[in-house]
């Protein structure tokens, strides 16, 4: 498993890795996911890629749907109170990632399971059992709640309950191993604590680095709007990828793509170096990507695009049209409804920043007199076009 051990960490006793290792013996690799947005991200797709890998290794993959977990919501990292999510919010979310899961993923040796058929039917007595499992000062051992508690900052019980369920996932399933984003290391190794309550073998925890967000700061989230979905247009995925700073593209060849390590460090050191124009393996990056999520055909176009557009400044020759008889127009919900933007608070967002144009001109305005609209067109950020025309 040389791929997985070059890009992770495991963090267990050695005898236990290597005791696994030796066994020859097929193992179950659990990864639970919580429906709580209803896109799939590259920061997602990596760690899904990554299970994959496991899959081709020839393991049982075992992918949790988090529909019970998601209404607690996951506190790892979170500095306040999480708000319970609405039961119809998490079906909504799960019907939208499932299949996308299910395309990343192999169809042989995969198990997709909702931690809600067993933590839904757990009684008081199978609580109290649970929660007899883990003292109060282990869960002040983990960094963000004890930072919490020390800053006098509210911790609700039920997120405490968190970790213990993510845990107990872990005996339902019969996990040899669980993988994660380096920020579950903890809820990964109560895991095991968990397992040997109930008198199982405890998984080995195996994390990865976390993809950071396309504005090069915080990890990758759609809350935060700084991520890049994996169903979004070729050209706008190697768009965004090219927005990401140089900084940040090494855990992205890290974690989406196959190149060794020493290819990888090699290149690095080259760019460091200023041998090598970052720009240009940026480009050799998008490409990867893209190429992985659609075909080489559609990855070439979308590097033509990128050059057309944001080198060469070329407006596309096939730009949507649209059609409007209002005489004064709020653009978010111009926008929004034509699916251009995903939100109107993502469209304001835009417009405010300086990121809307009408004929290569900015415009900051959220209203508009369609006359300003009519026979033009819309530049919305670095890729999307538009063509307004009066009905």
């Amino acid at each position: 498993m040389k791929y997985i051990e070059e890009r992770s960490s495991v963090i267990n006793p050695q005898s236990d890795y290597e005791a696994l290792l030796k066994s020859n013996k097929k193992l179950r690799i659990k990864l639970g996911v919580d429906p709580t947005a209803p896109d799939v991200t590259l920061g997602w797709y990596a760690i899904l890629r990554a299970l994959r890998k496991f899959q081709e290794y020839g393991h049982t993959a075992v992918l949790i749907l988090g529909e019970f977990t998601a209404k607690v919501g996951d506190p790892s990292g979170k500095s306040e109170t999480r708000s319970v999510l609405d039961e119809s919010v998490i079906n909504t979310n799960a019907k939208g990632v499932l299949p996308i899961i299910k395309s990343i993923l192999h169809s042989e040796n995969l198990e997709i399971v909702s931690n809600k058929d067993w933590l839904s039917k757990l009684t008081i007595s199978d609580m109290m059992n649970l929660a007899s499992s883990t003292t109060l000062a282990q869960m002040l051992e983990r960094e963000d709640f004890s930072k919490r508690y020390q800053d006098k900052n509210p911790i609700s019980l039920l997120e405490f309950f968190y970790p213990l369920y993510q845990g107990y996932d872990s005996v339902a399933v019969d996990a040899d191993i669980e993988i994660g984003g380096n920020d579950q290391l903890w809820n990964l190794m109560l895991g095991r604590e968990i397992q040997k309550f109930y008198k199982k073998k405890p998984q080995v925890a195996i994390t990865f680095p976390l993809l950071v967000g396309t504005d090069g700061k915080k990890k990758m989230s759609q809350s935060l709007d700084n991520y890049i979905s994996v169903t979004d247009t070729p050209e706008n995925i190697y768009g965004k990828i090219m927005s990401i700073p140089d900084n940040v593209m090494w855990d992205y060849f890290l974690m989406l793509s196959d190149l060794e390590l020493t290819e990888i460090d090699e290149t690095k050191k080259l760019v460091q170096s200023n041998t090598m124009n970052p720009f240009d393996v940026k480009k050799s990056l998008g490409k990867i990507i893209t190429n992985e999520l659609y075909d080489q055909s559609m990855s070439n176009q979308a590097e033509e695009s990128f050059i057309n557009l944001t080198i060469n400044k070329n407006v596309p020759e096939t730009i949507p049209e649209i059609y409007i008889d209002d005489n004064v127009v709020h653009l978010p919900n111009l926008l929004t409804v034509n699916n251009i933007t995903k939100s109107n608070s993502e469209a304001r967002r835009i417009i405010t920043s300086g990121g809307f144009k009408i004929n290569d001109i900015k415009y900051l305005d959220l209203d508009i007199s369609s006359d300003e609209l009519i026979g033009n067109t819309l530049q919305i950020g670095k890729r999307k076009f538009l063509r307004i025309n009066k009905k």
